[in-house]
């Protein structure tokens, strides 16, 4: 799987970095040869009731794309929460190819 990391008005961290990578592994591990792409996107917003962060994360599987986005002031927190939901979707993903094939 091809992973891109971004961030957008803000430094990445090291921290980031490396839970995004941690991540990307359990998602390799669990859903093998179903992702192609990764990008993972990490931008300061300035809007306070939304929170400090925004983490996207958009995933090209076979024949479609799934994108996950979260806003918050813990990063590293979104970042957990944004590839739990991803893994969930590509759960159901792989369901509804079992339930067709």
């Amino acid at each position: 799987m091809e992973l891109q990391i971004e961030a957008q008005n803000i430094t990445m961290r090291n921290t980031w970095q490396e839970k995004i990578e941690q991540e990307k592994e359990k998602l390799s591990h669990h859903h093998a040869g179903l992702l192609h792409h990764l990008r993972v996107t990490i931008e300061g917003t300035m809007h306070h009731k939304e929170g400090g962060y925004e983490v996207r994360l958009v995933a090209t599987i076979p024949n479609d794309t799934v994108v996950v986005k979260r806003k918050g002031e813990d990063c590293r927190a979104l970042i957990v929460d944004a590839f739990d939901v991803l893994s969930l979707q590509l759960k159901e993903e792989q369901r509804k190819k079992k339930k067709h094939a």
